[in-house]
């Protein structure tokens, strides 16, 4: 079954355009948010926040609460939606990084497979030094690499009986001010109830990919059930049987073992061959696991991780 997550959507979808907000003055308090008078339609409650990883790295936290009976998606969105955009702008020297999805619910809903989220969800930008070299090497770190200003613009579809399309932005000043906590963990940790997906190098999964059949064992990390959900891959189709929502894998003891056939691989060497989440037990908080196995075109220069399984470009290994 193939997963689209760039459904055309444009004849069922209306669009919500938020008032223009102003920037940040200066008055404004560090880290200022520029709020919404009224939260969108479908949209309960949301918020731009920053938590501090590390001396060079920042992750914004965007916060969305959908209201009830609507619902936000995954990377993946399943049958139906498309997976919410975050625009960042940062000043010189900092870059932003792939958006970490946390841990998705994954069933059945009217009729369709869907990845996302009916309750409030986390979605995890990380932001990190550019290392890019400065004019003047021997200026101190309060150049402009580390103060100034930063915004926010995010598209986020939610659902119910129709799709709207909801437009967020926010801002303050850089530095920001670690309101989102500090030391989190993007590499198998968790936030707001939910895990974040750890690599499948520092699981310490097999992988294979041979003659159209994925093969997957390791640890069941202590659960008793372990299911695959694909990623938004373009080109890649998975054999799965009409309206299954996950393929499950086999436990014996303390391993699993996963298998399924591939009738399309990603396209082209810009793809990966296959990618996935692999989900342990079926709680949010139970672990999960990214997986990435590189497309045979990639070439001997791709950067693998253990037995020959990508490392995920979601959850990137903490410095």
């Amino acid at each position: 079954m193939l997963m689209n997550s760039a459904l055309p959507v444009a004849l069922l979808i209306s669009c919500v355009s938020m008032a223009p907000q102003s920037a940040p003055t200066a008055d404004s308090p560090p880290n200022a948010e520029t709020s919404d008078q009224s939260p969108p339609e479908g949209i309960e409650r949301s918020s731009f926040r920053w938590a501090q990883a590390s001396d060079q790295s920042w992750i914004m936290v965007a916060t969305i609460s959908p209201t009830p009976g609507w619902h936000l998606y995954w990377e993946n969105p399943g049958d139906s939606g498309n997976p919410p955009t975050f625009e960042l702008s940062l000043p010189a020297g900092w870059q932003a990084g792939p958006t970490v999805y946390p841990r998705p619910e994954a069933r059945s809903m009217d009729g369709g497979v869907f990845y996302g989220y009916s309750r409030t969800a986390d979605y995890l930008v990380p932001v990190r030094r550019a290392g890019a070299l400065r004019e003047d090497p021997w200026k101190s770190d309060s150049d402009s690499a580390q103060q100034g200003v930063w915004s926010v613009r995010a598209k986020v579809m939610v659902c119910k009986e129709r799709c709207v399309v909801a437009k967020l932005s926010g801002g303050g000043n850089w530095p920001p001010v670690a309101e989102a906590g500090s030391g989190v963990q993007l590499n198998g940790g968790s936030f707001g109830g939910r895990s974040l997906p750890a690599t499948a190098a520092s699981a310490r999964l097999f992988a294979s990919l041979e003659n159209g059949k994925v093969s997957i064992r390791g640890s069941t990390q202590g659960n008793g059930s372990v299911r695959f959900i694909p990623a938004g891959v373009a080109g890649m189709q998975l054999a799965m049987s009409e309206g299954a929502v996950a393929i499950e894998g086999t436990v014996s003891g303390e391993q699993f073992n996963l298998e399924f056939m591939v009738t399309s691989m990603g396209e082209g060497p810009g793809q990966p061959a296959v990618a996935g989440l692999i989900l342990f037990g079926n709680a949010a908080s139970d672990p999960c696991v990214w997986l990435t196995i590189p497309h045979p075109l990639a070439g001997p220069g791709t950067s693998l991780g253990a037995n020959g399984v990508g490392a995920s470009d979601q959850a990137p290994p903490s410095k």
